[in-house]
């Protein structure tokens, strides 16, 4: 019962990450200690079902709850709170970066492996330059929230690549959440219905081709596949505070208090886990 409970609150942790632009949603589930777990669950379900069932559900569980729940809160600390918000995520992402190291017990002397860090790193921040609105679309075909299903499911699995920041770029972020806010709202069951339907195809078929792909990675090319996945983490931290515009001692004094709140519950839940999840 404590695992899932765990398990649940890592998935409304990663839900978060999920809604809020600019944070990788798998960069948060790497912190958390649980990204591998659900990739092998997912890319070979079949070979554990059992097992594999109780951490997707859970996790999932975490997840929904969050992205139903959380969606009006996180566009509310945006709105209001923004720099704290963006210091307690940039703490809890920080926060698993220690037990990631010794998982993946890369050699971290090696060229090729700091060329790879190195060249993750820089891809990401070349992509983030491309992060701008340019047009908001409050509505979409079949077809298109299949690919914008897939997208964010894509951006799910991959760590450091920010969902919220590619719909952005689309256009769709605001459609997204807006749905996202009023998915548990009665009132809007059938906007709801069609919406989620294709959404949630596009996200299965992505999830099943891109696990399959990153399990593939991290079974036959471990060390390396970390490497880019450390480039693109460290890359995401500079992202989150490079948004960031302090214009006073206070801000920068409370920032850091929620960066070392961040962190601390992060460390926290990868100790309660204990590597047992």
């Amino acid at each position: 019962m404590k695992q899932n409970i765990i398990l649940v609150l890592k998935g409304i942790i990663v839900g978060i990450g999920k809604i809020f632009p600019g944070v990788s949603g798998a960069v948060l589930a790497m912190s958390l200690g649980i990204y591998d777990k659900c990739v092998k669950a997912i890319g070979n379900f079949t070979k554990d079902i059992k097992n594999n069932i109780n951490l997707l559900f859970y996790v999932g569980i975490g997840i929904v709850i969050s992205v139903g729940i959380f969606s009006n809160i996180v566009i509310y600390l945006l709105d209001k709170y923004y720099l704290l918000t963006i210091y307690f995520f940039t703490g809890l992402i920080i926060g698993g970066l220690p037990k990631m190291y010794i998982d993946s017990k890369i050699n971290v002397k090696a060229k090729s492996n700091l060329l790879l860090i190195l060249i993750s790193f820089i891809i990401i921040l070349l992509l983030n330059n491309l992060n701008t609105i340019n047009v908001i679309k409050d509505s979409a075909n079949f077809i298109t929230l299949i690919i914008i299903g897939f997208i964010e499911s894509f951006a799910m699995i991959v760590p450091g690549v920010s969902g919220t920041a590619l719909l952005m770029i689309l256009g769709y972020y605001h459609l997204v959440i807006l749905r996202f806010s009023t998915m548990f709202n009665i009132m809007n069951l059938f906007e709801t219905i069609d919406f989620f339907i294709p959404f949630g195809i596009g996200m299965v078929i992505g999830a099943i081709v891109m696990s399959k792909l990153i399990n593939f990675c991290l079974t036959n090319y471990k060390d390396k596949t970390y490497c880019i996945i450390f480039g693109l983490i460290f890359a995401s931290i500079i992202i989150l505070l490079g948004n960031i515009t302090i214009t006073n001692l206070v801000e920068f004094i409370l920032g850091v208090i929620f960066l070392i709140f961040g962190l601390i519950i992060s460390l926290m839940l990868n100790l309660l886990n204990n590597s047992k999840v």
